[in-house]
């Protein structure tokens, strides 16, 4: 790449010196010519850099052949042509198959009732409204934008298979290269104006564009998608550098949502500031009104209880509260104090203090509060600790290994898991056969620890018990990680039991977001975030490829998922490969090999996980109970996220009448075991 960059000095993923001067307004029919351009540019250096590698490569090697695979794959995208492309409907195939996806099972209850407002909390206030760009990806981003609108595709939580959301029905070519899309002619954002096709361009120009700041997406819009075309108002095609299942197209580009080109007339080189504090209308039923965002105390979302969507199958029985409240509650203990108090409708009581003995209260006794353990089958998230590569100290892999025998979890799982939970194996884990099944978490060992650390040149012992080198360097990191008091607790233990194996942990506590931030700028030595993961498969490349870790002049790469700032050429190959893989064989064995190296270079130190979530909520707050769906359909992190729950505003009187009068109700603990993994 940096070959290339050389050879042509034009912007690298939005438009850089070439950019178009911003004159107001949209700025979509200006920029479209010049991206076209650049892709093909872009194309076509990369065609040069392949061949470039085969003229080096031994003939038919390993390297042979990625080389003519990558000729030819960006031939076929020079052979596309424009990638923002606009043709009329009568040049649509007329041979395409059309899907619509519904003959699967509904994922909710039709005992669901509209009304009523859902009040919980977020430990951490949400830093921008904006769905893209710098800080958008923390907060309340998923609640606000994620799980409450529509994509083109969405998957179905019962059994993975996929059902429609914006496209009404979704077809695809001979070579399952191109995908094309039929849009619901009703579908509106939610302030009333129309969804056209065209608007998914206007997406991908905003977030391609210099003016987001948003390095990822622009690699992902310019690597990912080949072509969008756009045949009439509601009719439009994705086409991808290699073929996609339908799993994978939806992987791609199924929660692609549309952008309504009347909110972003003011997009410009202050974009980050200007929408700041604006929330964009969604395709979803819920909108932040004017006055409902109270920086620091609340977010308010209100249903639009016209939503075009209200009797569409997969949605008619979802997103059923008039309100939603997420008040900003820094302290899990209060937030626990205000759900008692009844100002907030549910707590979660995943943790095993909080459910053997936080949650043992009169309320539940009396029936007033119902208790609930739901097993899921969800990917986990990666709770435990990553490496910063870029670190002087830690680019020695002796003491990598070090750390990772000096980290006790399986202490962190007894003493404040109670032994409920179990160490994660790795990376990844909840993927089924994708998970690499040889990889296992290294276990505590003060010993090995100091051979590792001795072989690193950590040999002499400080009068504190520290390692240091005979130059006084000493066996020192910083640990990043979130101030909640759990977390707290986790690491005061890690850092007691490390000091076994010589190495001194110092703790550097901070608001979430702000160690999130400072995780993806790679503004740390050793850090403890975890990402929220999702099914079909999981994206190996935004966390190990080594455009996500360094630009092209060798300086570290901001705003990316590459915390580790890793960079490994044989790693950039089986992840652009993992990427392109259409058979499941394939992207198994390659996924293996990526955790194989991740776990052989030891750059994440796995902590802990849980297979099912638990929550007590007040009555009134009810649960689909129906013949397909137990309490929430599987393929969900949290059983609140996918909206299939309502509030029942008479048994909400019922229960507030009663604590009134003393009256009790029979107590309920409901264990929903149907989805445990055996």
């Amino acid at each position: 790449m940096r070959c290339l960059l050389l050879l042509i000095p034009f912007f690298l993923i939005g438009c850089g010196e070439d950019e178009v001067p911003y004159v107001g307004g949209l700025g979509f029919d200006e920029y479209v010519p010049k991206y076209n351009d650049y892709i093909r540019r872009w194309a076509a250096g990369k065609i040069d850099e392949a061949k470039v590698e085969l003229s080096k490569a031994e003939p038919g090697s390993i390297e042979a052949k990625d080389a003519e695979g990558a000729i030819a794959r960006y031939e076929r995208r020079l052979a596309l042509g424009d990638y923002f492309n606009f043709l009329k409907i009568e040049d649509l195939p007329s041979d395409l198959l059309w899907k619509d996806g519904l003959d699967e099972p509904e994922d909710s209850d039709p005992a669901a009732k509209k009304g009523g407002v859902f009040r919980y909390y977020t430990a951490s206030p949400p830093p921008t409204m904006r769905p893209f760009g710098p800080k958008a990806n923390s907060g309340l981003r998923s609640e606000l934008y994620d799980d409450v609108q529509l994509g083109i595709v969405r998957l179905n939580r019962l059994n993975g298979s996929v059902v429609p959301a914006m496209a009404r029905e979704w077809a695809h070519s001979e070579d399952k290269r191109t995908w094309y899309f039929k849009l619901h002619q009703d579908a509106t954002y939610s302030d009333g104006k129309a969804v056209k096709a065209k608007d998914y361009a206007v997406n991908l120009y905003l977030r391609a564009h210099d003016y987001a700041k948003d390095p990822y997406s622009q690699q992902y819009i310019r690597e990912e998608i080949a072509q969008i075309t756009i045949y009439n108002e509601h009719t439009f095609s994705i086409s991808f550098p290699s073929p996609k299942s339908e799993l994978g197209m939806y992987n791609t580009i199924g929660d692609l949502p549309p952008a309504p080109p009347h909110f972003y007339e003011e997009f410009g080189p202050d974009y980050e500031d200007r929408y700041n504090w604006r929330h964009q209308p969604i395709t979803g039923p819920y909108y932040v009104a004017e006055g409902d965002i109270n920086k620091g105390v609340s977010v308010t979302l209100t249903r639009k209880k016209d939503w075009w969507g209200n009797d569409k199958k997969f949605y008619r029985y979802r997103y059923n509260p008039d309100k939603i409240v997420w008040r900003i509650v820094r302290d899990p203990n209060k937030a626990f104090e205000l759900f008692r108090a009844g100002i907030l409708d549910m707590s979660l009581v995943s943790g095993p203090k909080s459910w053997y003995e936080k949650s043992e209260i009169q309320q539940v006794y009396d029936g007033h509060i119902e208790r609930h353990w739901w097993y899921n089958d969800f990917p986990r998230a990666q709770f435990g600790v990553e490496m910063n590569l870029s670190r002087e100290k830690l680019k020695n892999i002796n003491v990598r290994l070090g750390i990772a025998h000096a980290l006790n979890y399986d202490k962190v799982i007894q003493v404040q898991f109670w032994g409920d939970y179990s160490r994660l194996p790795g990376f990844v884990d909840g993927y089924g056969d994708f998970v690499n099944p040889n990889v296992k978490p290294w276990p505590f060992d003060p010993a090995k620890a100091r051979e590792y650390f001795a072989k690193a040149g950590f040999t002499e012992e400080a009068n504190d018990g520290v390692l240091r080198k005979a130059d006084g360097t000493r066996l020192e990191f910083t640990l990043s990680h979130y101030s909640i008091k759990t977390y707290t607790d986790i690491m005061g233990i890690l850092k007691n039991e490390a000091k076994k194996a010589g190495i001194d942990l110092i703790l550097d506590g901070k608001d979430p977001s702000l160690v999130f931030t400072d995780a993806m700028d790679k503004k740390f030595e050793l850090t403890a975030v975890a990402w929220a993961v999702q099914p079909p498969y999981f994206s190996f490349y935004e966390y190990f490829h080594s455009r996500n870790a360094y630009d092209e002049q060798g300086n570290i790469k901001p705003k990316t998922n590459n915390v580790f700032a890793y960079n490994d050429p044989e790693m950039d190959k089986w992840v652009e490969g993992y990427r392109r893989a259409t058979e499941d064989t394939e992207k198994r064995d390659l996924a293996h090999k990526i955790q194989q190296q991740v776990y052989e270079r030891c750059v994440f130190v796995p902590g802990w996980k849980r297979d099912y979530e638990r929550v007590a909520c007040w009555r009134w707050l009810r649960w689909p109970n129906s013949e397909t769906v137990k309490f929430c359909p599987p393929i969900n992190a949290y059983p609140w996220d996918h909206y299939s729950f309502w509030i029942d505003e008479e048994m909400q009187e019922e229960t507030r009448s009663a604590i009134r009068s003393g009256r009790t109700f029979p107590e309920v603990e409901n264990v929903v075991e149907m989805y445990r993994k055996k």
